[in-house]
């Protein structure tokens, strides 16, 4: 971006300086076992997207940062709490899932946020990573949102819901 943040410590630092209570949020890893989730690397959000649009985000380049960010806020709308009722997560094989909500011990659902999923590589991979993280967590409740994709589709035998972000 313009503010030329090279490293993730530059970054943190920088966040950190920032840090208006409502500009920035952090969130954990999901992992069942809690020690484990503190060591993983946390995921930045800027909770006012024009903050976003304005500043560090070339708009062409991250449209798909941004509708991540729209449907983040929109889950802390919902009441859904950073590090203890929503998280990301990573799978074995190091496929990443946006955001993953639990309620009580149970993970709820599974969402993934993907811009755009017309070419046969994307759409691949995002349901791919979804599909392996609900066979890591128990978890049938799989969703993906997008810019304007509207669908059901069945995949590895897995039903995986596909709505627009303002379906959401």
């Amino acid at each position: 971006g313009e503010l030329g943040l090279s490293s993730v410590a530059t970054t943190k630092k920088f966040c950190d300086y920032l840090a208006e209570p409502y500009l920035f949020f952090y969130l954990p890893r999901f992992n069942n076992k809690l020690k484990l989730m503190t060591k993983a690397p946390k995921k930045v959000y800027v909770v006012d997207n024009g903050f976003v649009q304005s500043t560090a985000f070339n708009l062409s380049e991250n449209l798909g940062r941004l509708l991540e960010n729209q449907v983040f806020v929109e889950l802390l709308r919902r009441g859904y709490i950073p590090g203890q009722t929503l998280f990301y997560y990573r799978t074995r094989n190091d496929k990443e899932i946006d955001f993953v909500t639990r309620k009580g011990t149970k993970v709820e659902q599974l969402i993934q946020v993907c811009y755009d999923m017309t070419s046969e590589k994307t759409r691949k991979r995002e349901l791919n990573a979804i599909v392996e993280a609900s066979e890591e967590l128990h978890c049938d409740n799989l969703l993906v949102i997008t810019n304007d994709q509207q669908e059901d589709i069945v995949w590895k035998n897995r039903k995986i819901r596909v709505v627009n972000v303002g379906a959401f």
